[in-house]
């Protein structure tokens, strides 16, 4: 294996063992038992399906009117953090719940995914990992490798997949990812922005581990079943386009990018885009037969360094200026440094800082 491959299968881990919380609580819901359960009231069947803000008063009435439950209080609380931005609010409410849900779970039959899930998320919120592990593994025991495997939902497994990510382990959230998509591919969920989720988190580990084909038909899924959704992030999205030769498009997905942490990475991979389409298609092999995907870390660097000053050279002899007509000297110079650079881009992630480490950011912007 060579150098390259392996520090991509490091990335590949690094990736998932960093997968942030946020996101696997995001939608707090997917009510994995929703189907089996009866009697679900109308605030939490809006809860299921993503509409929070419509769920919250129907949530708070029952909880008035009735002995409330940990999943009830639970979803009380992170729709007050999600609509009304309280905190504190969520905070009190997963308080009162974490007790009822350990309540519910030790009873006969009340060990459900939706419970142990819940009862997972608040531990981790509390710090108390130990129970955090130990409600996490029981779900992973008891549900994922029960009796009734066989019969899980795409929702089931992207719970699943999220309680692993917990556990901090990769592998497994990565397996049950991918089986939360195939499920979902058979038979949808109530919600369709549970199945995006599922299906970007996929492109994601797909562009991770650059199987690039892969992502874009990830990332085009997801556009497809929820075409507002914010969890397709332009960046990514721009760089698994730049990696199949989908100039355009990638311009367009960079384009896009707001987000302050990205946009001006999405800027230079732009104009890159844009330099690999003045002299496509790029080479996959450099000048001496070796694929550009397997040249070693270290290598990849001194090869853009010398392509850089090759083509600064080449432009400087044929006094070219932005807009002029490239030669076919230049444009051999072109697509060498552009093919060695998008290789960097899509290893790293990080143009920008690389470029102007390099002093080479002028060979980049427009």
């Amino acid at each position: 294996m060579t150098k390259a491959n392996l520090q991509r299968g490091r990335g590949s881990r690094q990736f998932l063992a960093g997968v942030v919380v946020s996101l696997a609580i995001l939608t707090g819901g997917c009510s994995s038992d929703q189907g089996a359960r009866k009697g679900v009231s109308a605030g939490e069947a809006l809860y299921n399906q993503g509409k929070y803000a419509e769920a919250l008063p129907l949530l708070l009435k029952t909880s008035q009117n009735t002995q409330p439950t940990g999943t009830l209080l639970y979803q009380v609380g992170f729709c007050r953090a999600q609509v009304e931005g309280k905190m504190e609010a969520r905070k009190e409410a997963w308080e009162q719940a974490a007790p009822l849900l350990e309540k519910e779970i030790a009873a006969e039959g009340g060990a459900t995914l939706e419970r142990l899930y819940y009862l997972v998320v608040l531990k981790y919120e509390a710090k108390d990992l130990e129970a955090m592990r130990k409600y996490g593994a029981q779900a992973v025991k008891e549900i994922e490798k029960g009796v009734n495997a066989g019969r899980l939902s795409g929702e089931d497994w992207f719970r699943l997949a999220r309680i692993h990510d917990f556990l901090s382990e990769p592998a497994d959230a990565e397996a049950a990812y991918r089986r939360a998509v195939s499920a979902f591919s058979k038979k949808q969920g109530d919600n369709p922005a549970y199945q995006t989720l599922a299906v970007v988190r996929v492109a994601d580990l797909d562009r991770q581990g650059h199987h690039y084909e892969e992502a874009v038909a990830g990332y085009a899924e997801a556009l497809k079943l929820s075409p507002d959704t914010d969890q397709v992030k332009p960046y990514r999205h721009g760089l698994a386009l730049l990696a199949t030769g989908r100039w355009d498009e990638a311009v367009a997905s960079f384009g896009l990018d707001r987000d302050p942490a990205t946009a001006t990475e999405s800027q230079y991979a732009a104009d890159l885009a844009r330099k690999a389409k003045e002299v496509t298609p790029l080479d996959a092999k450099d000048q001496d037969s070796v694929p550009i995907s397997q040249i070693a870390p270290g290598d990849l660097v001194d090869r853009i360094r010398k392509s850089a000053a090759e083509w600064i050279d080449a432009r400087q002899k044929n006094s070219f200026k932005p807009g002029d007509t490239l030669t076919a000297e230049l444009i051999h110079h072109q697509k060498r440094f552009v093919s060695l650079l998008r290789e960097q881009a899509l290893r790293e992630e990080k143009l920008q800082e690389f470029c102007l480490r390099e002093n080479i950011e002028k060979l980049v912007r427009r």
